[in-house]
């Protein structure tokens, strides 16, 4: 059962149900089919805009285009929601980044702490140095 696509679809719309497999597109339900629709036509690339200018130049070598389109701005929700992931990838970033150098910085610290006591004479444990260690056979 292939359901019809409605019959005021826009070319756009049309073209984007072509490229879904038979297959598939026998299996959608009609809630299904409204929802791909709304989608599609909810972010369709060629919306209609009040200045709508659209030329080439020919030149010698080669066909140069230019594109001028004006209206209202309707991507704000689209520019929060890009701000809010580019904010929380920043925030993920520089936690990766303070660990690593965290992870680096421990060892050189605690390295930099034992020579500090060992030039000092401070014996921490009497039985047990760091040299018995690394020198244990």
């Amino acid at each position: 059962m292939d359901i019809k696509i409605d019959q005021h679809t826009d070319a756009f719309t049309h073209h984007v149900y072509q490229q879904i497999d038979p297959a598939v597109r026998a299996t959608l339900t009609p809630s299904q089919v409204t929802a791909i629709e709304n989608a599609i036509r909810a972010s369709r690339p060629y919306q209609k805009h009040p200045v709508d200018l659209r030329g080439t130049f020919p030149l010698y070598f080669m066909r140069l285009y230019f594109v001028l389109l004006m209206g209202r701005d309707k991507r704000s929700q689209t520019r929060n929601k890009e701000e809010k992931r580019r904010r929380k990838a920043a925030w993920g970033s520089a936690l990766i980044s303070v660990y690593v150098i965290m992870s680096m910085l421990t060892p050189v610290v605690f390295f930099a702490l034992y020579l500090t006591k060992s030039v000092a004479g401070i014996d921490l444990f009497t039985e047990f140095h760091l040299s018995d260690l690394l020198n244990y056979q």
